[in-house]
């Protein structure tokens, strides 16, 4: 066997039961507005302690009249890399060391880990991505999970029943893994296929190479990540280190997010059998190569991204996505190809940002990296953020 951290079904399908409730200690709640102005403020909370509440009964999507409010829902985490909420709200989340954390609906975090996954965390390496199958609670209740090993990385599959996790299968393996450039985002497409986004491992010629699976938007079938695997679909290559990505809604387009070596950090489009030139091409210059929709001379090491899909926001249908040593979040808004907005929000104000992804309730939840040896940890990193968007 060679070759959306969650899928857009789960997470814009309504609450359907409560995982059973898990006992935490303590609570904080640090609320600012996207203008940075304190709303509301407690003690600071041990490690791994969360605050916050359900959504209430009346479905209401979560939206705020007075800008974007921003919450800490969990604090204490060690260099979380990715959330996907299961379809009654609750949502896993992975640790880089290998741990699997659950986050109850009501937004508290369960402080021992669902399962410890055996990984490589050498460099940027460990446990990533994680995907919610695009049939859970239709009798495939599984989870998928993306890591580097000693020999390679690997996407296995696991059972969920309850807070159970068993591993069940490895549905793709073949990808070399290094100490920088293993990407490490898996999404459902609205196709239902699995996505894989693979980097160069820091083998640039690795992406232009066809019987390489790195550098590569893989793809892979139902029948092989509910079986036991298969050889993939190439989707596009001449990629070096795509983080973040997503579908754009009513059209269905794959936008990706891209670290450009020292600089030149990309927004793409991913169309099929496309080649986006690295290492031959970067930047502006991508002369018989895909070209990219957003270069960004500066490096702000993109990471991962979300459409916002639900209705009722100002930012309704805007492409956002988090940055590393941009320290920030990123709106982008397309007219098309074109992009009309491209502006910066919550600049310096929580460090490193590694993944930001829409929940069922229509909030935002975004995961600081800190703690990944390239931050500056403030008390309580790691942690995970909510954000309320303004409403339009």
């Amino acid at each position: 066997m060679t070759l959306r951290s969650r899928s857009r079904a789960q997470t814009r399908v309504a609450s359907l039961a409560v995982l059973a409730a898990i006992a935490t200690t303590g609570c904080s709640d640090d609320s600012t507005t996207e203008r940075g102005e304190p709303e509301a403020q407690a003690a600071a909370a041990p490690p791994a302690t969360t605050s916050g509440s359900a959504p209430g009964p009346s479905g209401r999507l979560a939206r705020s009249s007075s800008g974007a409010r921003v919450s800490t829902v969990a604090t204490g985490l060690e260099i979380p890399w990715e959330i996907a909420f299961l379809p009654d709200g609750s949502a896993l989340v992975t640790e880089r060391p290998g741990r699997v954390r659950l986050l109850t609906r009501d937004r508290r975090l369960r402080r021992e880990p669902l399962a410890r996954i055996a990984v490589s965390a050498q460099g940027e390496g460990g446990l990533l991505g994680v995907a919610i199958d695009p049939r859970f609670g239709r009798g495939h209740d599984f989870v998928y999970f993306y890591f580097t090993t000693s020999s390679g990385m690997k996407v296995d599959r696991y059972g969920l029943q309850g807070t159970r996790l068993r591993r069940q299968a490895t549905v793709l393996d073949g990808i070399e893994a290094g100490a920088i450039h293993d990407s490490g985002r898996i999404h459902f497409g609205p196709d239902d296929r699995l996505y894989v986004s693979t980097g160069d491992a820091g083998q640039p010629d690795l992406a232009q190479d066809p019987q390489s699976s790195n550098g590569k938007f893989l793809r892979l079938s139902a029948r092989a990540y509910r079986g036991n695997g298969g050889t993939p679909e190439v989707l596009s290559r001449g990629h070096r280190n795509a983080q973040g990505f997503d579908w754009q809604p009513r059209t269905d387009r794959l936008f990706s997010t891209e670290h450009g070596p020292d600089g030149n950090d990309e927004v793409n489009l991913i169309t099929r059998g496309g080649n986006y030139g690295w290492p031959r091409a970067q930047g502006r210059d991508h002369a018989g190569f895909r070209a990219p929709l957003l270069v960004y001379g500066t490096s702000i090491a993109p990471s991962g991204a979300t459409f916002v899909a639900r209705p009722g926001s100002s930012w309704t249908g805007d492409y956002l996505f988090a940055a590393l040593r941009g320290e920030q979040l990123r709106r982008v808004r397309f007219d098309g190809r074109r992009p009309t907005r491209n502006s910066a929000l919550f600049a310096g104000r929580f460090g490193r940002l590694r993944t930001v992804v829409e929940a069922p309730d229509g909030s935002l939840f975004v995961l600081t990296n800190n703690r990944d040896g390239r931050g500056s940890p403030r008390s309580g990193d790691d942690r995970i953020l909510r954000i309320v968007p303004p409403a339009s």
